[in-house]
């Protein structure tokens, strides 16, 4: 599965209403900007979701090769430490953005920084994702990163706490093994490179995971090397019960 595959199931996630319901309340969509730029645009889907505000920075910039935004949904105001936390986690990733200052790039090059953000949340989990596209010297590269944090106390939450890791890693390690492409021999140059008895290690170590209604998500990035030939491990919600933990809701 390619990065744009995965994110584009990762555009569902979610902040719970206020009921204590697990729902997903934010969306987004593929977009252009007024230049004819790649962009997206994100929507709160439920009114139900508390005190939700979305933030869109963009910077102010004639040369279509020139792309920066981010567009995230913040506390506005955050009531207890769990949305303190993800405020300034997902505002911290903006940091390194240049929206004013001078860059200098020839016509022929791409500068690109791009930031989408995504929540979901249920009385168990606060699960957050930032994610994006970086370019361009040689080549661009994808990126992302997860928050999953106790809704209430702002706790980290492990992945181990919520499904049994070895089944879901093993689930995880069979779908890459199968992979045809993109990359020619993808799935036997991964099954090579990491073995099934050592993957449990490489999934707690690497992946980036994140929780929707659409089940769980984790996100091993180019673990060959090669940009363009992603990683991304998708277990829908019909299939999750069989992995998570006793107690634990699907999804949780």
């Amino acid at each position: 599965m390619t990065f744009r595959s995965y994110l584009a199931l990762a555009l569902f996630l979610a902040i719970v209403p206020a009921s204590g319901r697990a729902a997903d309340c934010v969306s987004s969509q593929g977009d252009y900007d007024s230049k004819g730029r790649l962009s997206e645009t994100l929507s709160i889907i439920a009114d139900t979701c508390g005190s939700l505000k979305i933030i869109d920075r963009r910077r102010d910039d004639a040369r279509l090769q020139v792309n920066i935004y981010a567009t995230y949904v913040v506390f506005d105001p955050p009531t207890n430490s769990a949305e303190r936390r993800y405020n300034e986690w997902v505002e911290k990733h903006t940091g390194s953005m240049n929206f004013s200052d001078p860059i200098e790039s020839p016509s022929s090059t791409e500068v690109v920084h791009t930031l989408g953000g995504y929540l979901y949340r249920s009385p168990n989990l606060l699960s957050a994702l930032v994610a994006g596209w970086i370019c361009c010297d040689a080549h661009g590269t994808a990126w992302m990163d997860a928050l999953n944090v106790n809704p209430e106390t702002g706790r980290d939450v492990a992945l181990s706490e919520l499904v049994e890791i070895e089944p879901t890693a093993n689930f995880c390690w069979e779908q890459f093994a199968q992979l045809a492409g993109p990359m020619e021999d993808q799935g036997k140059m991964f099954s090579q490179r990491y073995p099934r008895e050592g993957f449990v290690d490489v999934m707690q170590r690497l992946g980036v995971w994140s929780v929707g209604e659409y089940g769980l998500g984790t996100y091993f990035g180019y673990l060959l090397g090669f940009v363009g030939a992603e990683f991304a491990c998708i277990i829908k919600t019909e299939d999750l019960a069989r992995f998570v933990r006793p107690g634990i809701s699907a999804p949780p």
